[in-house]
């Protein structure tokens, strides 16, 4: 077989998008042959991972970005140098328009997410440890998955998610052409940077890093948004922006620290009465340290809910019989939507194949864990094929999911199927491919925006 036929399954092998298409869901760029490629892969050839801006200033990229609507920009990547190349976005992108900077003239400029992106999701969605201190991701020790293989003399288009910089300024259009430049070429202002390098390095649903940018680039109330742009952003999303913001100016580093994201989000009390009392008493002081949909828990005491500061979770379990073999109770779920201020969220049933007396923290926090996922993450079939189905993937959490992993299939022994960088954003939903007829949620995981 030539390398004409070849090179859009090796151009797709090569970001590791062949044989995980379905599995792990990646979003495919679209490429393009171009007439003059070699009809045979050249011998001894090189494959090298490249920021996208320092390749383009080197001459081994040529790139072009137009506009696509207020959430996307289009780029066309053409590899010129004598290597194949892994292209990465780097965090802090912008695809600049010189009018949309002057402010009320021209086209909007765009803040970038990541190529590897899914529609609604931004950013990498590097954990906490990782991003910390980082000021930058070294392309040396970036993922493949964070990257879109361009073979040698190859073109790929694809269809970055993006946020709007200038709000009230017109939308780009494929007619408009942008300036790729990091966003320290960009702005001056402090604030713009830390926020912009933050969101595509931490991650988040793109109505939180577009309502984030909005309010820290143009000065936009976030109760302006909230009447106005119903359809862009949510209460939720808008309530996640309002507490990155805080960090942001809270933090003195280049990046926010990821800290003041996830501390104070979820509260849980273990509660009891009678004879189960005091092993309720016991498991709920064990609870600090231990984390729950991948957040640090802050464990209550006492009939008031919690003072807390928006948004944040509230997981109060009462336990109501206990026996040799089984633990049984009820859950109910508030959260809190301005400060100190709760709902209800919703609420489900407790069990676990331990008797209260011998169940430990951890045991009772994994199956805590089990039955809030359940209720709260749903997938449905969305359209099926013969060998796949498309799943809807509904988010009812007040927080963007970060990642998620999926049983294919309802029996205990289907395998796991782990979707990284999901990016859906609270009371919003997914699209996700996999191997079987149906699925069933394992696990979530939320990184507090």
């Amino acid at each position: 077989m030539t390398w004409r036929r070849l090179h859009l399954v090796r151009a797709l092998a090569a970001s590791g998008l062949v044989s995980s298409l379905m599995i792990l869901g990646s979003p495919l760029a679209t490429a393009q042959a171009v007439d003059s490629e070699p009809s045979t892969l050249p011998s001894g050839a090189e494959t090298e991972t490249v920021d996208l801006l320092k390749a383009s200033k080197a001459g081994d990229l040529s790139v072009t970005a137009r506009g696509q609507g207020q959430d996307k920009v289009r780029l066309t990547i053409h590899n010129t140098s004598s290597k194949r190349l892994n292209v990465i976005v780097p965090p802090g992108l912008v695809a600049s328009s010189a009018a949309g900077q002057g402010g009320g003239r021209g086209f909007q400029s765009m803040g970038l997410g990541m190529i590897t992106n899914r529609p609604g999701a931004f950013g990498q969605f590097l954990g906490a440890q990782n991003a910390t201190g980082l000021r930058s991701v070294p392309v040396a020790g970036s993922s493949s998955s964070a990257s879109v293989a361009v073979p040698v003399g190859e073109t790929l288009d694809v269809s970055i998610p993006a946020v709007c910089l200038n709000y009230g300024v017109d939308t780009p259009t494929p007619r408009d052409s942008f300036t790729l430049v990091d966003v320290d070429e960009y702005s001056t202002d402090v604030r713009v940077r830390k926020a912009l390098r933050s969101l595509a390095l931490l991650g988040t649903s793109q109505g939180v890093a577009q309502a984030s940018m909005w309010r820290i680039c143009n000065g936009v109330a976030f109760e302006a948004m909230a009447s106005r742009d119903g359809k862009v952003v949510n209460d939720h999303e808008i309530a996640l922006a309002a507490r990155f913001v805080d960090a942001v100016d809270a933090s003195n580093a280049d990046l926010v620290d990821p800290s003041l994201l996830t501390e104070g989000r979820v509260y849980v009390q273990i509660v009891a009465e009678g004879a189960f009392a005091a092993d309720a008493k016991r498991l709920n002081g064990k609870l600090e340290g231990l984390r729950l949909l991948g957040l640090p828990i802050q464990s209550v005491d006492g009939d008031q809910p919690p003072s807390a500061k928006a948004p944040a979770l509230f997981v109060r379990l009462t336990v109501a019989t206990s026996e040799i073999g089984e633990t049984r109770g009820r859950v109910n779920v508030s959260y809190c939507s301005s400060e100190d201020h709760w709902r209800p969220l919703g609420k489900t049933a407790f069990s676990d194949h331990s008797s209260l007396a011998v169940l430990d923290s951890s045991s009772l926090v994994q199956s805590l864990e089990s039955e809030l996922v359940r209720t709260f993450v749903t997938v449905t079939p969305a359209k099926r094929t013969v060998t796949s189905t498309m799943l809807r993937v509904e988010n009812r959490l007040p927080f963007t999911l970060a990642s998620v992993r999926l049983r294919a299939g309802t029996s205990p022994g289907s395998p796991s199927v782990p979707f990284a960088a999901v990016g859906v954003g609270p009371a919003r939903s997914a699209l996700l491919p996999i191997q079987a007829g149906q699925a069933v949620v394992e696990s979530a995981d939320l990184n507090g925006l």
